[in-house]
């Protein structure tokens, strides 16, 4: 029996939502799979403790944190099977999650495809979205586009497929060959807007993503991200970094120049104002103004 699936996690000090998630994960019996762990150098020592209690998945130690894309990238160069599941440490799959998902799939072709994921309260939290532009700005103008165009969210969760500009690379499907075709995820986001980024380049090549609403998994979101207050501000932070990255990756000329400069000026605008009350806003504005 061949490996069909090769699960790809990176962790980074997430350790018991990790152990969770491998748990959940080696229950499945239907399917051939592998799983491998990239710790971006917790560097806590942990590490030896969890490949003693999981001998079965393969371990890779990064000699620092890479980043999520990176660490993707080198899971994913480890492996040969037909199936890539890039998976957030803090996720728990239902039992026999992944085998309906395989079964489903098997025939389609050239897609990008992610499931419905709940928080620790079962409530949905719509792991898609649509991609950086000017009418995605704020959630008024997102709200008003989907309503313009018959994409809200109220509409999307009746559905029981449907195809949303990015899913969330917290649980990403892909085959492996599309993967290699897309050049694997860029490495230049460190964290934040690299799913959309593979997105949006996957549609420039005709390849559309496919979200399943009656399959699901768990993600009990932020458990790497706000370990700490550094770690919050320095992931916080990321994410405006890296909407920079993709606007002048993917937007040239004068709208590119028109929509940065909208983007960070009301980042900046916005954090100022925070900044008066909250000291996490404070050091985020600093990092970002370096």
């Amino acid at each position: 029996m061949t490996t069909e699936l090769s699960i790809v996690i990176v962790n980074y000090k997430s350790w018991k939502p990790l152990e969770n998630c491998l748990n959940s994960i080696l229950k499945e019996k239907k399917i051939k799979f592998k799983v491998v762990v990239i710790d971006n150098n917790s560097n806590d020592s942990k590490i030896s403790e969890y490949k003693s209690k999981f001998k079965s998945i393969i371990w890779v130690e990064s000699p620092e944190n890479f980043g999520f894309s990176k660490a993707c990238n080198i899971g994913a160069s480890m492996v040969k099977s037909k199936w890539l599941l890039f998976l957030n440490p803090d996720t728990k799959i239902p039992n026999n999650c992944l085998s309906k998902l395989l079964r489903r799939v098997k025939n389609i072709k050239n897609k990008i495809i992610s499931i419905k994921q709940l928080d620790d309260k079962k409530k949905d939290t719509h792991a898609y979205g649509l991609f950086l532009n000017f009418y995605s700005l704020n959630g008024i103008f997102r709200y008003l586009y989907r309503l313009l165009f018959g994409q809200s969210k109220w509409r999307l969760k009746n559905k029981k497929s449907f195809s949303p500009d990015w899913v969330s690379g917290s649980f990403f499907l892909i085959r492996r060959k599309d993967y290699l075709k897309l050049g694997g995820w860029d490495q230049d986001f460190w964290m934040y807007y690299e799913d959309m980024d593979i997105c949006k380049r996957a549609k420039d090549l005709n390849m559309q993503t496919l979200f399943f609403n009656d399959l699901f998994c768990y993600h009990y979101h932020g458990k790497s991200s706000r370990i700490d207050f550094k770690t919050k501000v320095d992931s916080k932070s990321e994410v405006i970094k890296s909407s920079k990255i993709y606007i002048n990756k993917h937007f040239t000329g004068l709208y590119g120049r028109l929509l940065l400069v909208t983007v960070m000026l009301s980042k900046i605008i916005e954090l100022s104002i925070l900044s008066l009350f909250l000291k996490e806003k404070r050091y985020i504005l600093k990092k970002i103004l370096k």
